[in-house]
């Protein structure tokens, strides 16, 4: 290399210099912009879904996958996840989705069960499904009780929900639930207000107990002195006016009914788990109700005759009352005649008041030839029962009260002539008295 090219000055290098930054560069914006949507997504996504809890069911007859809702009173609040069979093989665990919504409802207590279409002993439920399809029901436990994720779910719906507050009762009938079913309504008034929880046979082997609902806001219209029928939808029943026939809703005739009404004066408050007779029909119940008014006595015989139920009560010829039914007393000695008085005509039966038996044709042979007395054509036709009470007058019968039953009438008994004060009838304003021609007294 020459001297000249030594002696060349060379250009210097720049030093570079470290300039310290004073903020984010706009760079770092888009992946924090980026977290946080995601962040937003799966806390929406958090909030939708909720919390997975497992049922065991029996069977999973009806549930699918993605498809069958988790319903609480009939808003949709979860949907069931997948369907397997335990690990053991003996029944099917289902995984439900429930949204935050229905969280809260996720607590021990809480009862599950499926509702479907169901035909068995207490009837058929579930129609609606046939449209809706399956889906599982809740009934709530204690609302910030201990938090639940496995439950175990019921074979049949419950027949008492927690949040019922109204009234519960059992009816009898030996006949009277033919085409009554679960959830069929009860009406009062032509109003639903309550309905069918469950149908069993009776304890005692014969009959039926039909469980109920009411409502609590029509709570206080049942009371002891309530009657319940089977509105079947259509009933018929012949008399001497002919056939007649009752046609009740489209719904009733499908389902059936139980209708109750308050003929009368109501008596004490219904209270929840008392029970009650189920009648056949309206008629059946509405007849219970007239034979439990008036005076009721018994009258005791060795024979029942041709004494039947209906035949009326005669009083001087006036019909007063009427045989209710017979029974064997008890030891089964004797026969026992149940007796209803009008309450108009109460007041005529005395402590010693006598009883016989005025059907057919009644005869004697004196020495005056032979004699036969007829009580009346009705008495002659069908039967009937005839009393009398002496001058003066005993203490008024009370219920329950026993006479026995002459099989014929003696002479003096015709001859008793007493002034009996009635009190007035419906519609009157003021008593009234039973005159009697003058005659002589035995």
């Amino acid at each position: 290399m020459s001297d000249l090219e030594n002696d060349t000055p060379q250009e210097e290098i720049p030093e570079a210099i470290v300039v310290e930054s004073r903020g984010l560069s706009w760079i770092w914006a888009v992946p924090v912009v980026a977290a946080l949507v995601a962040g937003s997504l799966l806390y929406d996504t958090f909030e939708r879904d909720g919390k997975t809890i497992e049922i065991s069911f029996e069977e999973a007859s009806g549930l699918a996958a993605g498809k069958t809702e988790v319903r609480y009173r009939e808003v949709t609040i979860g949907t069931v996840k997948t369907v397997r069979l335990s690990d053991d093989l003996t029944h099917t665990v289902v995984e439900a989705q429930i949204d935050r919504s229905g969280e809260r409802v996720l607590v021990e207590g809480t009862r599950f069960w499926v509702e479907r279409p169901r035909i068995g002993p207490q009837g058929i439920s579930g129609l609606t499904t046939l449209v809706s399809g399956a889906y599982i029901a809740l009934d709530p436990g204690t609302l910030g009780g201990p938090p639940k994720h496995q439950f175990e779910g019921l074979s049949d719906p419950p027949e008492q929900l927690k949040d019922d507050k109204g009234l519960h009762l059992v009816l009898r009938s030996k006949s009277g639930a033919a085409g009554l079913i679960y959830g069929s309504p009860v009406l009062h008034e032509g109003l639903e207000v309550g309905r069918i929880t469950g149908l069993d046979l009776a304890r005692s082997g014969q009959g039926n107990e039909v469980r109920v609902y009411i409502k609590e806001a029509n709570a206080g219209r049942v009371n002891d002195n309530t009657r319940y029928w089977n509105e079947r939808g259509v009933d018929a029943h012949a008399g001497f006016d002919g056939i007649e026939v009752d046609i009740a809703s489209l719904e009733t005739v499908l389902t059936g009914a139980i209708v109750f009404s308050t003929p009368g004066e109501p008596g004490e408050r219904a209270r929840n788990g008392h029970a009650y007779r189920l009648f056949d029909n309206r008629t059946a119940a509405l007849k219970d109700h007239a034979d439990s008014l008036g005076l009721h006595v018994s009258l005791l015989t060795d024979q029942l005759g041709s004494v039947a139920e209906g035949d009326p009560i005669l009083y001087r010829g006036v019909a007063v009352g009427r045989v209710l039914g017979h029974e064997l007393e008890e030891g089964s000695q004797r026969v026992v005649l149940r007796l209803q008085i009008d309450a108009h005509y109460a007041p005529l039966v005395r402590s010693n008041s006598v009883f016989w038996n005025a059907s057919g044709i009644d005869s004697d042979f004196g020495l005056t030839g032979l004699h036969v007395h007829v009580s009346s054509l009705k008495s002659l036709l069908s039967g009937a029962i005839e009393f009398a009470t002496p001058d003066p007058p005993g203490t008024e019968a009370g219920d329950d009260m026993r006479f026995e039953l002459a099989s014929k009438r003696k002479d003096k008994w015709a001859k008793w002539s007493p002034e009996i004060r009635l009190p007035p009838e419906q519609g009157e304003t003021r008593p009234c008295l039973l005159y009697t021609s003058p005659s002589p007294r035995d």
